[in-house]
């Protein structure tokens, strides 16, 4: 990759300039219409947005001076393989605080207002930088340090994309008050949270073994058949999951950020649902 002046005008160099041009624009809208001090959500996804443009941006700028090229450590620990790893971190983070703002805007006080708009135009610039850190990623994705170079292949990003939507899943449930309501309700309710984290869970961990554990360590018949069918049980806890959560949703008008959570919610653990069927077909072990 190039290094100095160079860089500026390489492929790499442009993908990151356009990444730091929308992910500025992100938070200064938000910041300009004053709305990010309440609810919590959007003060942590404001937090969020200056964090990631922030330490993008110290990367740009070692690369620029050429200072980047003096500071690899040697082995697989070098300066773009962690610039690889914070596009992947910064990919997640991002969408995650754009559903969090997008959930609770409220534009009910004002009709097309300055501050409404403002929040609409972030919010829509969050998600297109998400697309744009996703980008960049996938770019530098041949730099990924050796010892975590799962997470750069297509199995990979499946399970990245699969952990991010079944998080958002049940801490959606959690956070609208999955005890809502008594009796079956909140039996139904019950079981969704816990089928959503006991799947959760342990995908994480399946997710850094395949990441963390030595090479040739994991080609096992037995591990890959217990891959195969933990994703096959996970389609079944999220299915029946998410049917629980969306027949309890007790909502009837989706203005109130409360209801928008749970059908947000909702939708996740289908979407879940569906890339665990991927999963599984990936990971069918072969006979």
């Amino acid at each position: 990759m190039e290094s100095g002046p160079k860089y500026a005008i390489s492929k790499e160099g442009l993908i990151k300039l356009v990444v730091l041009l929308f992910a500025c624009t992100t938070f200064a809208l938000l910041a300009d219409s004053g709305a990010y001090e309440s609810p919590p959500e959007k003060t942590w996804a404001f937090a969020a947005f200056i964090i990631c443009f922030s330490i993008s941006f110290l990367f740009y700028f070692f690369h620029v001076i050429g200072l980047s090229s003096r500071m690899n450590c040697g082995g697989s620990c070098t300066y773009v393989g962690f610039e690889f790893l914070w596009s992947w971190l910064s990919t997640i983070h991002f969408f995650a605080a754009s559903i969090a703002f997008a959930l609770n805007i409220n534009c009910n006080v004002c009709d097309n207002c300055k501050w409404c708009n403002e929040q609409v135009a972030s919010v829509t610039l969050a998600f297109v930088t998400v697309i744009l850190y996703g980008v960049e990623s996938y770019f530098l994705r041949t730099y990924a340090p050796a010892n975590v170079g799962y997470i750069a292949t297509l199995r990979g990003w499946l399970k990245t994309a699969i952990l991010v939507f079944g998080g958002a899943a049940f801490s959606l449930l959690v956070d609208s008050g999955y005890s809502w309501c008594r009796g079956g309700c909140y039996d139904g309710t019950t079981y969704a949270l816990a089928a959503y984290c006991i799947g959760w869970s342990v995908t994480v961990l399946i997710f850094f073994a395949m990441m963390f554990a030595p090479k040739g360590k994991l080609d096992s018949k037995g591990f890959s058949m217990f891959h195969f069918v933990w994703s096959v049980l996970c389609v079944l806890l999220f299915i029946t999951a998410s049917s629980c959560f969306a027949a309890y949703m007790q909502c009837s008008n989706f203005d109130y950020p409360t209801c928008r959570k749970r059908l947000c919610g909702v939708i996740a653990g289908f979407i879940a649902a569906v890339l665990y069927i991927v999963d599984a077909v990936l990971n069918k072990p072969d006979k």
